[in-house]
């Protein structure tokens, strides 16, 4: 890849060049190339090629499915690198489909618990900010939603960034759906807890009752604040809000 050493920056095409600007590597210009877009939809040799653009088709739009329902959430907690890995991972999802032929293989509830994990803010992790082992789970019984925080010292089992007073837990639990309009998540946040002296162990709860078929996954944000004269404002440039799909119930 060609880069751009000069001091004009230009982005666009100029005739067979196409410029452009990468987020990490800065000015890039390339050249015009590639099979042609008529022969890949029509030649024989392209067939693989048909199929892989099929299933990463549809793994986007599943995947888009998610950011759409996640949406508020989303813009505390999630980094610009987000969609891709996210995109990435419902493709790696959809390729466990053991029923359907390739090109035609898609996300399946069955296959979700691989979502178990993601973090939407690759920076950081609820294990990073807090040493404490936070407990989730969800009860179809009661339709309910659990995160158990543990009692914790903040000035031993938090990481301190500077600036912040106060941290804020966010547990959101979200039907798993296919939906053009998925429901949005039900959502609960504890208080803003002060960075000094011993937390006592708290429980939060959000009610989600759905069908019995359903998947559900479930959501723990941390993020933290700075207190001024009673009011409370999230951090500027911090890179360390944290949000995890913290667990996957499958049933």
């Amino acid at each position: 890849m060609a880069k751009q050493e000069s001091l004009i920056k230009v982005r666009g095409k100029v005739g067979d060049l196409s410029f452009s600007k990468h987020r990490s590597r800065g000015y890039e210009v390339r050249m015009k190339g590639g099979v042609d877009k008529a022969r890949i939809q029509s030649d024989p040799n392209f067939q693989r090629t048909r199929e892989n653009m099929a299933e990463f088709g549809s793994a986007a739009t599943s995947a888009k499915l998610i950011r759409i329902q996640l949406n508020n959430l989303l813009r505390t907690f999630a980094d610009n690198t987000m969609r891709n890995r996210l995109t990435a991972l419902v493709h790696r999802i959809q390729k466990a489909d053991s029923s359907n032929a390739r090109g035609e293989r898609i996300f399946l509830g069955e296959n979700s618990a691989m979502l178990k994990g993601f973090e939407f803010n690759q920076a950081s992790s609820l294990k990073m900010l807090l040493g404490e082992k936070l407990e989730v789970a969800y009860d179809r019984a009661t339709g309910h939603a659990t995160l158990v925080i543990p009692e914790f010292n903040p000035q031993n089992d938090v990481m301190l960034l500077n600036g912040a007073t106060h941290m804020l837990f966010t547990l959101a639990a979200a039907e798993l759906s296919t939906d053009e309009v998925p429901p949005r998540p039900v959502m609960v946040k504890s208080g803003y807890i002060p960075l000094i002296g011993v937390h006592a162990e708290e429980t939060l709860q959000a009610p989600l009752v759905v069908d019995a078929t359903k998947v559900v996954y479930i959501i723990v944000g941390i993020s933290m604040y700075q207190e001024v004269n009673g009011e409370f404002y999230p951090l500027k440039n911090n890179p360390y809000n944290a949000m995890t799909i913290a667990e996957v119930d499958i049933p």
